[in-house]
């Protein structure tokens, strides 16, 4: 029997950048001490809405790649929409180049600490992870997806993964000798695509 899929579709409204700028200007007019995040999807006027959100005061600004999906509707996320994690990356690159200097992390289908280097070395202020820690905390998988006695404390996973993200991440900063994350740039890093190292003015 064929599997049948369904999605659920939530409605969010249209927004203009008028809108979007008069939101987060309310936001912090009524809300002084709290810091506005705004999260993004793989839109095709992302550099725009980031200029729009910076210059309104936002505090950070998270965008998700279209490979990590959406709980909004993962499956047509994935398949059809918007622009792939690496481009979202450069959007990122871009816009600091251009002055914006809101915090700006990066998410989709990133998982190890070696994702963690490579996106703060091309311009990223951190990365987000969702799936993972879901995966994390049922414990259930050890190498090769085979199935291993399960945690008694779903928390056990998650320590264990953030544990395994930090030595890893640590371990691959110092083999290019420096010693805190915010030390990287994109002279740490190259790309065996040429396309990639052209589009990020990278090593190749």
């Amino acid at each position: 029997m064929e599997r049948e899929w369904y999605e659920r579709h939530s409605v969010p409204g249209t927004f203009t950048k008028e809108i979007l700028n008069d939101m987060i200007k309310l936001a912090k007019n009524n809300y002084p001490r709290v810091k506005i995040w705004l999260k993004l999807g793989p839109y095709a006027d992302l550099d725009e809405i980031i200029d729009v959100a910076f210059k309104a005061g936002v505090d950070c600004i998270t965008i998700d790649g279209s490979e990590g999906g959406t709980g909004m509707s993962p499956i047509a996320a994935m398949r059809e929409l918007g622009y792939p994690t690496l481009v979202c990356l450069k959007k990122i690159a871009d816009t600091k180049k251009h002055g914006i200097k809101t915090s700006m992390i990066i998410a989709s289908r990133l998982f190890e600490g070696g994702h963690l280097v490579k996106s703060l070395c091309l311009g990223a202020d951190g990365v987000a992870m969702a799936r993972p820690f879901i995966i994390a905390s049922e414990g259930r998988f050890g190498p090769a997806n085979k199935p291993v006695k399960k945690l008694h404390n779903q928390a056990d996973g998650i320590v264990n993964f953030v544990e395994a993200i930090k030595v890893e991440a640590q371990m691959l900063a110092s083999a290019l000798g420096k010693y805190s994350l915010s030390e990287l740039s994109k002279e740490d890093v190259g790309a065996l695509d040429k396309v990639v190292a052209e589009m990020f003015n990278i090593k190749y």
